[in-house]
């Protein structure tokens, strides 16, 4: 097996209380690399179109990539993967920590899901093997004191568990899986899988090294990246000081960062957002910064609020994505009550994201008249009300009362309060997007609508081009020039090419930031290093196109139409904003997507992959025989 592989995949069917392992095939970790590639390969040919999410027959995976667990610098990601319950269609969540990297320690590439269980059960992996423990007694517990009664019972201090909460417990269809207290495999609503099959957790112990098959040259790539990263400023200087929350100020102004359910733009429109915007005011609360595994950079930390309205301890310091959900989109300033909810979405394993917009999406009815204090046990659920929302996300976490209504996103609440509600909910495809403006980088949309999973910022590497120059990697064909933001013409080529290479990244272990953003990231060296392989770009283009294909295909095959995953109006500028930075804009989606559908090889009227570019990936056969 090539280095960076254990060569091991673990089966467990629930139902059956079994489990098997089975070796991972050579050719086929080459040509879809590993997380949801691998993830997307598996279930194509062994789950059925059209199963229920929640049901027993759709499949949740565990993946790792290659480089997960190596010395690869920001190599400890993994992924989850399954039919989404909040799409319909390709679900997976990526997540750093250290449960990625100690799955890799414990021997195993991937395990896979199935069936029900009887009674609440946890997974223990291990190079010994797969068994199943009753989880009674974890059932109901938030995912800290899990993972805390979890190394208790097994008497392993360095365990890491991967487990769900008390809102995936109840099948909130925007909830996740939370490793490490607090990272989370957030979106696609995969919590709610794990729960549908009483999954509680994943808990995982290894010892072992993974095998590199050039030890020396990986040395030598490490080290002359973290010199590099030593040396820089701008983007890795400000993720080092301060992590994603540093850049909340910038976007705001700018107007990148969503204001009042989408509506609104621009500092102006939210004169106190330096209370929560503000990278040294919100760091202010942190104890300790923290990497994930192999993580040279250290974006995390460790917040403590010791006094005032909402004390917490050792919660995980607020994302961007965090603070411009339950900030900007709600019009509230109150920088303890977003770290409060941060914690309580970490321990209920609420996606934030979804969280913050089906709250602000709660607001927005409540302005309109669509819904009133009757409805909501006499919560004044306005913009900006902190304590309204604090009180609001636990009957969500609870599925009390109104929270019921909102548990599901902003889809499904739209559709059960009717009345109009639709015009309010801001998603695409069913999934409450990540909180990045297209208006300020068209390609962001072209992310949001063509990416099989819809509504993903990270998904959006083609943003990167819509400046008038970009080097997303060292290598030439990564690097583009002479583009205009409004340009909606011409980028389809750019805009699949970076979609492709970071297919490979993601599959492959690491983080975003660095693959994309930094330009200086040496991917394919420190693949080859790993692997032993020799895969050029050209390759890793082709292996990217083959993943996106197949993640295309899994979408069709549950009869979603790709063109029919639109942007709602209002974020697409239509009406167009009447002051801010993005005065007066109104984005032109349907060129974007069409040019880049055409340069994937798809049909540019349907998204459907044509026969021949299904041929040239080697998918054909798999997908005409499942």
């Amino acid at each position: 097996m090539s280095g960076g592989y254990t060569g091991r995949m673990g089966f467990v069917d629930l139902s059956r209380g079994e489990v098997r392992e089975e070796q991972l095939d050579e050719n086929l970790a080459r040509d879809f690399i590993g997380g949801y590639g691998l993830g997307v390969r598996i279930l194509y040919e062994r789950q059925k179109g059209g199963v229920n999410p929640l049901g027993p027959e759709n499949i949740l995976g565990f993946t790792t990539g290659p480089l997960t667990g190596t010395q690869t610098p920001t190599g400890g990601r993994y992924m989850a993967v399954c039919k989404s319950p909040l799409t319909g269609g390709w679900g997976d969540a990526n997540s750093g920590g250290y449960f990625g990297s100690e799955l890799k320690s414990a021997g195993w590439d991937a395990i896979f899901v199935s069936g029900i269980a009887a009674s609440p059960r946890y997974l223990v992996v291990t190079e010994e093997g797969l068994e199943l423990k009753d989880a009674s007694h974890v059932w109901g517990r938030d995912t800290v004191d899990t993972e805390d009664a979890l190394r208790k019972d097994l008497g392993i201090s360095k365990l890491r568990v991967a487990c769900i909460g008390p809102a995936s417990e109840r099948l909130s269809l925007i909830s996740g899986i939370v490793n490490d207290k607090g990272r989370i495999a957030a979106r696609s609503g995969l919590g709610a899988v794990m729960g549908s099959k009483r999954l509680k957790a994943v808990a995982v112990h290894g010892k072992g090294k993974v095998a590199v098959a050039n030890k020396e040259r990986l040395s030598q790539l490490r080290k002359a990246f973290l010199k590099e990263l030593r040396e820089s400023g701008g983007f890795p200087k400000l993720l080092r000081d301060y992590g994603t929350c540093g850049l909340t100020g910038g976007l705001v102004t700018s107007g990148a960062t969503p204001i009042k359910n989408w509506l609104l733009a621009g500092d102006q429109a939210f004169p106190t957002v330096d209370k929560i915007a503000d990278g040294d005011t919100v760091i202010q609360y942190q104890v300790k910064r923290y990497g994930c595994a192999n993580c040279p950079i250290a974006c995390g930390g460790i917040f403590s609020v010791k006094e005032g309205r909402y004390p917490v301890k050792e919660v995980h310091k607020p994302e961007y994505e965090t603070i411009g959900a339950f900030g900007a989109m709600c019009m509230n300033d109150d920088l303890l009550s977003i770290i409060k909810m941060n914690d309580m979405c970490n321990r209920s394993g609420l996606d934030t994201i979804s969280a913050g917009s089906v709250l602000a999406f709660a607001m927005e009815c409540f302005e309109k008249g669509i819904i009133t204090a009757s409805d909501t046990e006499g919560i004044e659920i306005t913009w900006g009300n902190a304590k309204a929302m604090i009180v609001m996300l636990d009957k969500i976490i609870r599925r009390e009362g109104f929270g019921d209504i909102l548990a599901d996103g902003v889809k499904v609440a739209a559709q059960k309060l009717g009345k109009g509600a639709e015009a309010y909910a801001m998603h695409v495809g069913g999934q409450e997007p990540g909180l990045h403006n297209a208006l300020f980088l068209p390609s962001r949309g072209t992310g949001f609508v063509c990416d099989p999973t819809p509504g993903r910022h990270t998904a959006a590497p083609m943003a990167r081009i819509d400046a008038s120059s970009a080097r997303v990697a060292p290598y030439p064909e990564l690097q583009f020039k002479g583009f205009e933001t409004y340009e909606y013409m011409n980028k389809g080529p750019a805009s699949a090419t970076t979609s492709c290479y970071w297919q490979v990244g993601a599959c492959a272990g690491v983080c975003l930031f660095p693959t994309i953003f930094f330009g200086n990231y040496p991917l394919l060296d420190f693949l080859n290093a790993v692997t032993g392989w020799d895969m050029d770009i050209s390759e890793a283009l082709e292996t990217g196109a083959r993943i996106q294909t197949l993640r295309q295909a899994f979408n069709i095959r549950e009869g979603l139409s790709p063109r029919e995953i639109k942007l709602p109006t209002r974020m697409a500028g239509i009406p167009p904003k009447g002051e801010g930075p993005l005065a007066g804009i109104t984005i032109d989606i349907d060129s974007l997507r069409s040019e880049y559908y055409k340069a994937m090889g798809w049909d540019p009227g349907t998204g459907y992959p044509s026969g021949t570019t299904l041929d040239r990936l080697g998918i054909k056969e798999l997908t005409e025989t499942n």
